[in-house]
């Protein structure tokens, strides 16, 4: 029987994270993150065979983890005034929990860590994502008559984010940045 790895897939997207952050994605080279996990370089290209695929992974898992905490407020049952008002707050604490993830989402995008290069599996991955947004947020915004749908994408995407970006200049989110965009949707969507 195999021994378990000492570190998991996660341990290195983690740290290539915190690198990107750092020093931009050609900081997150496999040898750097590696030590940045204290591992020998080979185990990060057993889990990565090639740089792009963990680069692909450090875009990948924050947007994965947004999505299992966000998307569900969107497909919920109820007044969708609420459920925008409580999603655009979670975007907010989700941002509070993970600043370094969401200052990666804040920072770059989809095409910065994911090209044609990718292993197909990862391409696979990013557009199963990329489809899961534009279902979640389609069904949300087919609640709302079409001409209040820009105002709702403001109120639940645009606001939120911009807050996101805003507060992450000045040290992170908090509780009181999440009332504000919970606040900004309520009013806009009310």
């Amino acid at each position: 029987m195999p021994m378990p790895g000492k570190f998991t897939a996660d341990d290195f997207v983690d740290a290539a994270i915190r690198l990107i952050l750092a020093g931009g994605p050609g900081a997150a080279t496999a040898v750097a993150v590696a030590e940045a996990v204290g591992a020998p370089s080979g185990s990060v290209y057993h889990r990565f065979p090639a740089r792009r695929d963990l680069l692909a992974a450090a875009w990948l898992t924050p947007v994965r983890r947004f999505h299992q905490d966000v998307l569900p407020l969107l497909a919920a049952d109820g007044d969708p005034v609420a459920i925008g008002v409580a999603a655009a707050r979670q975007v907010l604490l989700w941002s509070a929990a993970n600043p370094d993830e969401a200052a990666l989402l804040a920072r770059y995008s989809r095409s910065d860590f994911v090209g044609p290069d990718c292993s197909p599996a990862v391409l696979a991955e990013a557009d199963t994502l990329d489809r899961r947004t534009a279902d979640a947020l389609g069904a949300f915004l087919a609640r709302f008559p079409a001409a209040d749908r820009a105002r709702v994408l403001l109120a639940v995407i645009d606001a939120p984010l911009a807050l996101v970006r805003r507060s992450l200049a000045a040290g992170g989110p908090d509780a009181d940045t999440a009332e504000l965009a919970a606040d900004v949707a309520r009013r806009l969507l009310d």
